[in-house]
């Protein structure tokens, strides 16, 4: 039996030579020794880690411990002095990304990219698609593929590496336009955003179209929610995987192998430490903290113990693929996500697990505007009084509602566009954001 698709990636990725993978001890030997390189290239390089890793010795960082001890950089030093995180000239930047997330104010952040990097994505998606899409099968990919350096680019670039076939539909702005291009090109495997995705099973429900024709799904640039990756699984009768990433690491960061058993992190290019989001201290396996990360092998532009603003987890044990790789919860969200409704907060995360579990419900949008949570939600008839059921069993929504600080409005639209435009990270929209 051959290596696993993600430890055949590993073996490239490290310029392993030997003829077994790393053990999980080894590849943090090489991970150490790869994080004194990068913060000596970064102090060398970098006009900002010059000045932000002034007195540290890169040489001196025996351990994880160690290098657990440096400061960390947070989103604002990319928003205030992108260029002095680079550690090459610009002409070297293959592709920039300014990033808004959704709910802040101020200027954006700036990524950059070398050619390096994006080749590094590329051969990463290419065996990490292993297990999901193999030779000769034909992908929907509910992204843009037009655009250099881009995600969807980058991943059709990769599945026709590994002998597949990608057909790129874009941002779907209507899911009967999409289900239709899905048959004409006889997809059987589709990769898109939780929400798309999930629109696109019911609308394949709704047709009575037959389980199994689609045989996997990618769930990914968004957050998951478990009812999502449960009704997608149930309504195509197919086997869904789910990856976790980020523009500022170079996208691809950790997606599920064939047993499932949480995602396998891609760390050559990714070092993930789990922090008390207080104190900074780090946790042990199995604990929810902040995300913090670091890219070793990126050149250009390295983060070097980078505040992600995210929570998760690093699991406990080995997944039953015996892979060195560790593996992160794909429970995933944001820290301070939520807004007050009364005594308690409300999360999207809350709302994500109680209304995707409304049968009918392919799609909903949520505002909250002086006290009033205004609900779109895409379904059939009778949605509206299911997702007023639904909402009791969420304590935020009944807690403000029996404080006399919550009303509760609700718009039913079906005609098979999604409840927000785009490839925006959903979130609660707040009238703070005008």
């Amino acid at each position: 039996m051959g290596l696993p698709f993600l430890d055949q990636w590993l073996v490239r990725r490290m310029q392993w030579d030997r003829d077994l993978p790393p053990t999980s001890g080894q590849l943090r030997e090489w991970q150490l020794a790869r994080l004194r390189e990068i913060v000596a290239h970064a102090q060398t390089n970098s006009p900002f880690y010059a000045r932000h890793l002034e007195g540290v010795d890169a040489f001196a960082i025996e351990s994880f411990d160690d290098f657990s001890r440096l400061p960390t950089i947070t989103p604002d030093h990319m928003r205030e002095t992108p260029e002095q995180l680079l550690c090459v000239s610009q002409d070297a930047v293959a592709r920039a990304v300014t990033l808004t997330s959704s709910g802040t104010t101020g200027p954006p952040k700036r990524i950059f990219h070398t050619e390096e990097d994006l080749e590094a994505t590329v051969d990463y998606f290419a065996w990490g698609m292993g297990n999901i899409a193999g030779k000769g099968r034909t992908v929907l990919v509910l992204m843009p593929g037009d655009r250099p350096g881009g995600v969807g680019r980058l991943l059709v670039d990769a599945l026709t590496r590994a002998g597949g076939r990608a057909v790129t539909h874009g941002v779907m702005e209507n899911v009967d336009v999409a289900l239709d291009q899905c048959l004409e090109e006889a997809a059987d495997c589709v990769v898109g955003s939780p929400a798309h995705v999930h629109m696109l099973a019911h609308a394949w429900q709704r047709r009575g179209l037959p389980k199994g024709t689609i045989r996997s799904v990618l769930l990914c640039w968004d957050a998951i929610p478990e009812a999502v990756a449960a009704n997608v699984e149930r309504l195509f009768g197919c086997r869904v995987f789910r990856h976790w990433g980020m523009i500022e690491t170079g996208l691809g960061g950790a997606v599920e192998c064939a047993p499932g058993s949480g995602m396998h992190l891609r760390e050559a290019d990714v070092f993930m430490e789990i922090v008390d989001p207080e104190t900074g201290a780090g946790l042990p396996d199995g604990e929810f903290g902040e995300m913090v990360v670091t890219t070793p092998l990126k050149r250009g532009m390295p983060l070097i113990r980078y505040r992600t603003g995210d929570t998760g987890r690093i699991l406990t044990g080995q997944c039953s693929c015996e892979s060195p790789l560790r593996r992160l919860d794909p429970l995933i969200y944001r820290r301070l996500e939520g807004v007050a409704t009364g005594p308690e907060t409300l999360t999207l995360r809350t709302l994500n697990e109680a209304l995707y579990g409304v049968p009918g419900l392919a799609d909903f949008a949520a505002r909250f505007d002086g006290g009033r949570l205004r609900l779109t939600v895409c379904g059939g008839n009778g949605v509206s009084r299911d997702v007023r059921v639904a909402l009791q069993t969420v304590p935020a929504v009944e807690r403000g509602r029996a404080f006399g600080c919550l009303e509760i409005d609700i718009d039913v639209k079906n005609d098979g566009t999604p409840a927000i435009a785009g490839l925006g990270k959903r979130c609660i929209h707040t009238d703070l954001e005008k």
